[in-house]
């Protein structure tokens, strides 16, 4: 069966195809519509591998996912949401033209200042996940102030860290970095808590944690003002304890 949908996003119309057979949705997508898949999960013999995105019934497609799997396919941004000031959107390639290079830009700030490392972040991180680090507009100087989001937690060989951790959970873990000329204006905080926002409407965790060294005070400030709680501390030698905090999604 083989149903056709269309969508306007940014006062341009789409074509979706959605259908249980393969070609089907090979000829649709070679002929550059975005396409679903209806998955049967009785039938051993079905391939929808032309489909990225896959539904079992026809009432599951709603304008939402039409719209996200045009973009995807289309290379255009994601809107997560919006704020007093902000539009919290995923990056484009575009964007690594405008990122600031600061040295305490994160251990993967590099991966935002060229167009191909970005690109590969796109089609991998909001492909796959569907979350990550987004881009912090300005709608009204329009322009990009930070970057903020959610990436999968990563304890690496802290037993410490590890213990805390659910084997049944998908821990995510909080992260932002404002660059220096828009610092003191209140930028974190606002991303911050509108992130938190939608992580607990779109239920993709029952935790959000975030890691900060003791030392920064501003982060540990802004942390307990969104409402995380310290859940541990970890020492390494002579640096500043890590301490570890944690948010409910539920």
């Amino acid at each position: 069966m083989v149903w056709e949908r269309e969508i306007t996003i940014e006062g341009k119309n789409f074509q979706v195809t959605i259908s249980d057979e393969y070609e089907a949705l090979r000829s649709a997508l070679a002929e550059g519509r975005a396409v679903i898949g209806l998955w049967d999960r009785n039938r051993t013999d079905q391939c929808l591998s032309p489909a990225s995105y896959l539904v079992e019934s026809y009432e599951d497609v709603t304008s939402e996912l039409m719209e996200r799997v045009v973009r995807r396919k289309e290379g255009m941004p994601w809107n997560i949401t919006d704020t007093r000031r902000l539009l919290i959107r995923e990056f484009v390639t575009a964007d690594a033209d405008e990122i600031l290079k600061e040295p305490d830009g994160g251990e993967n700030g590099a991966l935002f200042y060229d167009r191909n490392t970005l690109q590969s972040y796109i089609r991998q991180q909001y492909g796959f996940y569907e979350y990550g680090i987004w881009a912090l507009y300005d709608r009204e100087i329009k322009t990009i102030v930070g970057k903020a989001g959610l990436f999968n937690f990563d304890p690496g060989e802290n037993e410490e860290l590890n213990s805390l951790m659910k084997k049944n959970d998908t821990p995510l873990e909080l992260g932002y970095h404002i660059f220096t000329p828009y610092r003191r204006q209140g930028y974190a905080k606002e991303a911050c808590q509108a992130i938190l926002t939608y992580a607990a409407s779109s239920s993709l965790t029952e935790k959000i944690y975030a890691r900060v060294l003791e030392e920064n005070r501003a982060s540990v400030s802004l942390l307990k003002s969104l409402g995380f709680q310290l859940t541990a501390r970890t020492h390494s030698g002579s640096a500043s304890p890590q301490c570890l905090y944690e948010w409910n999604c539920l």
